[in-house]
C-alpha cells in the first residue's frame, strides 16, 4: 500500500523524469518545538551549564544516539507543548524568502567551492504553509512500541520550495538557517553573508526525514514535446504531464491522487517516526546543547575547492 501508481501517459523515446522537468517542488515538514529560542531548548533538556566544556562541533556530526532517552522523554514533553507564534511564522517567512533569487549556494552543500559555477542556483520561491496539528501518538491512535504513553498534539509546518535543481543537502541546510533566523538564533545579515561568494561558514543540516519530493513540472516538455510535437488527425499522440495544481483551475484527477497520498501515507510516516525515533529532538540537542559554539562562523579553508 506505500507504493501506488498515480498516473501514466505516453511520452517521447528519450523521455527521463528527473531531466525532462524544468523545475520541481519540495516539502519539508517541521516540528513547530524547532522554533523554540536556544534558552527554551537548554532549559527543556536541563542541562544548564553543564555542557559548556563541549567541543566546538556541527549538529550533524555529533552523536545524537548517545543521548539519554529519559532526558530526552522530558524534554519531549516539554518542547511538544510548544505552538508557533504570528511572530516566529513571520520570521521564518522572511528568512525563507532570502533564499530566492538566484545565489551562491557553496555554503549548503558539500565540497563545493564559491568559485564552481554549479554552486549557483536559482529558486522560485520557498514559503510556509500554514501550520497543522496533529493528535498524540502520530498518524494513529496506538500506543509508542516502547509502551510509553502517547505523545502530546504535535504542530507541524509544512515548507514548499521550488527551484530548478536543487545541490546535496542545500534544501536541509536552507531549513536550517531559515528555522534558526525564526527563533533568533541567526540574523537576517548572517544568512545573506551566506549566500555570498566572499564568504565560507559552518551551516546546520537539518534531518532528513522532513524531506520529501512533492511536484515536477514539465510545462517545457509539454509546450515543445507535446502540443508542438507529432500529432495524429491533428491530436498530440503523446500526453501532457499535468500534475500541478494551478489556483483558480480545478484539481486535476491525478492532482488529486497525488494529494491523497501525500496525505495519507508520506506526512504520516514522518510524524510517526519522529514519535518513535525523535530525530528531530535530537537534532534539537546536538545544535543547542552539544554545539554551543562554531555554527555560521568562518571556515578558514581558502584553498578548498
Amino acid at each position: 500500500s506505500d507504493i501506488r501508481v498515480l498516473d501514466f501517459g505516453r511520452v517521447t523515446g528519450r523521455f527521463c523524469a528527473r531531466t525532462s522537468r524544468d523545475k520541481v517542488r519540495y516539502q519539508y515538514m517541521v516540528p513547530s518545538f524547532m522554533l523554540c529560542s536556544r534558552e527554551e531548548v537548554r532549559a527543556a533538556f536541563s542541562m544548564g551549564e553543564e555542557k559548556d566544556g563541549e567541543t566546538e562541533t556541527t549538529a550533524e556530526a555529533s552523536d545524537e544516539d548517545a543521548i539519554d532517552p529519559e532526558v530526552l522523554k522530558k524534554a519531549g514533553e516539554i518542547l511538544l507543548q510548544h505552538r508557533a507564534t504570528p511572530e516566529q511564522m513571520e520570521r521564518l517567512k522572511r528568512g525563507l524568502k532570502l533564499f530566492e533569487g538566484t545565489h551562491s549556494f557553496h555554503n549548503y552543500t558539500r565540497r563545493v567551492g564559491a568559485d564552481n559555477a554549479s554552486a549557483m542556483r536559482y529558486i522560485l520561491s520557498f514559503e510556509p504553509l500554514d501550520p497543522i496539528l496533529v493528535p498524540g501518538g502520530g498518524a494513529d491512535d496506538e500506543e509508542e512500541d516502547d509502551g510509553n504513553p502517547k505523545q502530546p498534539d504535535q504542530q507541524w509546518i509544512p515548507l514548499q520550495v521550488v527551484g530548478q535543481s536543487f545541490l546535496l543537502n542545500q534544501i536541509r541546510k536552507m531549513v536550517s538557517g531559515a528555522v534558526d533566523h525564526a527563533r533568533g538564533a541567526v540574523s537576517e545579515e548572517k544568512i545573506v553573508e551566506s549566500l555570498s561568494k566572499q564568504s565560507r561558514m559552518k551551516v546546520n543540516v537539518a534531518p532528513a526525514q522532513g524531506l520529501f519530493l512533492d511536484r515536477s513540472y514539465f510545462e517545457l516538455y509539454n509546450k515543445h514535446k507535446v502540443k508542438n510535437g507529432q500529432k495524429n488527425d491533428g491530436v498530440p499522440d503523446r500526453s501532457e504531464l499535468d500534475w500541478v495544481e494551478v489556483e483558480g483551475e480545478d484539481m486535476p484527477a491525478a492532482v488529486r491522487r497525488i494529494e491523497e497520498f501525500k496525505n495519507e501515507k508520506i506526512i504520516p510516516h514522518i510524524i510517526d517516526e519522529e514519535v518513535k525515533e525523535r530525530n528531530f529532538l535530537k537534532f534539537m540537542y546536538s545544535q543547542d546543547i552539544l554545539c554551543k559554539h562554531g555554527i555560521y562562523g568562518p571556515i578558514d579553508d581558502g584553498n578548498k575547492k
